[in-house]
């Protein structure tokens, strides 16, 4: 039972010459703290129009500034015609109901509080609703998108955590899953190339990306192997590049274009 209601405050900023935006998500009912969501409006839109938006997670250690910081995401809103919005995840929330951590559910504050406020605050068309992030984030895209698949159109992942047992960042998972052991499941459930099922009942399109010299490079072909004998819309590419910003910044574009083709379509 809830008892304290999310409330929103908002911030208009200008940045750099960025007509970035910022709301504050505060509730006490799934996480501890305010979550802070910078967002990028197309500079052409009419306020009384539906449109396209995009929800990009961060990654670990990062936080919600953390895309505006790698890509011009201004740029791309317009070029695009989407709004971009970064949520906070906490530096190592890992965007899940930690099994461990009865004060740390932000799945549920994503569909609870967060989700319900974007609709509430911005021109948002529900029905091209998509979800990407980097690393740490490219898992939460994907485990989010499970979880719940009839609130977007399609989801992403750029150079993502999709088997959380190889992760480097072991002391951060370990946090929120538990020991890192060969009986603590928990690294397994939450991992995206153990949910194929789920993403197969979904019947939605999937953009998976990460560079060729990624240390994350084996299980991302893994995880589309699988997909693509399941039967999944899954396109899969991968290209030279590292696990960091200048990799992130190129292949970004790259998503956007991906889902901007669903806009206005059926994907099932």
């Amino acid at each position: 039972m809830k008892f304290f209601l999310p409330f929103i405050i908002v911030f208009f900023l200008s940045l750099s010459g960025f007509a970035q935006r910022q709301f504050v998500v505060k509730t006490e009912n799934y996480i501890p703290q305010f979550d802070t969501v910078n967002y990028y409006l197309p500079s052409s839109n009419d306020s009384l129009k539906k449109i396209p938006a995009v929800i990009l997670l961060h990654g670990y250690d990062g936080s919600f500034r953390q895309w505006g910081r790698i890509c011009d995401l201004q740029k791309l809103s317009d070029e695009f015609q989407m709004i971009l919005i970064c949520p906070d995840g906490f530096k190592e929330s890992w965007y899940i109901n930690s099994p461990i951590r009865p004060r740390l559910r932000y799945s549920d504050f994503f569909f609870e509080d967060f989700l319900p406020q974007v609709f509430k605050t911005l021109p948002v068309d529900t029905a091209s609703l998509f979800i990407t992030g980097l690393s740490m984030g490219g898992h939460g895209a994907l485990h989010l998108f499970s979880l719940k698949p009839e609130n977007f159109r399609a989801a992403g992942s750029i150079s993502g955590v999709v088997d959380l047992r190889s992760s480097s960042v072991t002391n951060s998972l370990t946090k929120v899953l538990g020991v890192k052991n060969k009986t603590n499941e928990n690294w397994d459930i939450f991992s995206a190339i153990n949910n194929i099922e789920k993403f197969k009942a979904a019947g939605k399109p999937l953009i998976i990306n990460c560079g060729s010299q990624d240390f994350l490079i084996g299980v991302n072909r893994t995880f589309a192997k699988k997909c693509t004998e399941e039967g999944i819309k899954i396109f899969y590419m991968e290209s030279p590049g590292k696990h960091n910003k200048e990799y992130w910044n190129l292949l970004l574009p790259e998503q956007l274009r991906f889902f901007r083709q669903f806009v206005g379509k059926e994907t099932n």
